[in-house]
């Protein structure tokens, strides 16, 4: 995770925003790092503006709740920045 990500999580208020911005950085993360191709690309296609119900792929959901434990975040900003960080990462491709 970035510095601004680790900064974010030391502070032990909650808000949308800094909710959106670790899960931009860990989206970024999980795409570069862990995903494939496709799984990535499945996901970078997700329509945000029209989310109701995704699931994190793999462990995804299991370092929301570490993430949660260290700071207070909001699962759905965490899940639009993480779908924005995928979808940044995908355009390198």
């Amino acid at each position: 995770m970035s510095d601004i990500g680790d900064s974010l999580l030391r502070n032990r208020d909650q808000s949308d925003a800094k909710s959106y911005i670790v899960g931009l950085e860990r989206g970024k993360v999980w795409a570069e790092d862990y995903a494939d191709y496709f799984t990535m690309r499945e996901f970078s296609e997700l329509d945000i503006d029209e989310l109701v119900h995704i699931s994190l792929p793999g462990d995804e959901e299991r370092h929301f709740r570490i993430l949660s434990t260290e700071s207070p975040l909001e699962l759905r900003a965490y899940i639009r920045g993480w779908l924005v960080g995928v979808k940044e990462s995908i355009k390198r491709f």
